[in-house]
């Protein structure tokens, strides 16, 4: 049988079983969420100032950021799970984290002073964000590449690399109640930098272990 040939016919049965890969995702997702509370709450303390911080755009932002590449990532995911070609359509998905964060940095760029904007941007505890994202996004990061494992891609650095932004995605959602730097320019830099550290480390295990 041709490699097109076998292709065509794992995605026909993915598609009869479309449900079981999906409940699978889920389950993995909730796992990781799980995880992720857990080490999370016996790792960092919860800001004393969330509550009032809950009424602030700032704050919301970074779960809107948080919540939506989670959200688009795992749409990707549930896609790129079974060996099928992913319509360009689809990858427009990837767009809606960026788009809310551009529009809260340029909401605080035309609210403060340019002269401020580099302290803002560095903020008081970038390496927190830098280290405590990723270690955050390990757990659940597994979890996501186990429940890949289920399915079939025929993407493997891409779905890793997916499966990466949905574990940095339940991690900064966490992590946010931890860091008390509010600003969208910060959240730019270094949420943005460490979401992208743990998406390369997911396209690189998902090289090795999505590959069939």
């Amino acid at each position: 049988m041709k490699t097109d040939d076998l292709i065509n016919a794992i995605a026909a049965d993915a598609e009869t079983g479309r449900a079981p890969i999906a409940r699978t995702v889920w389950i993995g997702v909730g796992v990781g969420v799980v995880v992720t509370a857990l080490l999370y709450l016996s790792l960092l303390p919860v800001r004393p100032d969330l509550m009032s911080a809950m009424g602030e755009w700032h704050f919301l932002l970074k779960w809107a950021f948080s919540l939506t590449l989670l959200g688009t990532a795992l749409a990707l995911m549930l896609r790129l799970a079974r060996p099928q070609s992913i319509p360009g359509l689809d990858w427009l998905l990837l767009f809606g984290a960026p788009l809310v964060l551009t529009l809260g940095v340029v909401t605080e760029m035309f609210a403060i002073p340019s002269s401020t904007w580099f302290d803002t941007m560095v903020g008081t505890n970038a390496w927190g964000c830098i280290v405590y994202v990723p270690i955050l996004a390990a757990l659940p990061l597994i979890a996501m590449l186990l429940v890949m494992r289920q399915g079939a891609t025929t993407h493997p650095a891409l779905a890793g690399a997916v499966a990466g932004l949905v574990a940095a995605g339940i991690a900064a959602t966490f992590y946010a109640t931890h860091c008390q730097n509010d600003s969208p320019m910060f959240l730019a830099a270094w949420y943005v930098l460490a979401t992208l550290f743990v998406a390369a480390v997911g396209a690189a295990l998902g090289t090795r272990l999505l590959r069939w």
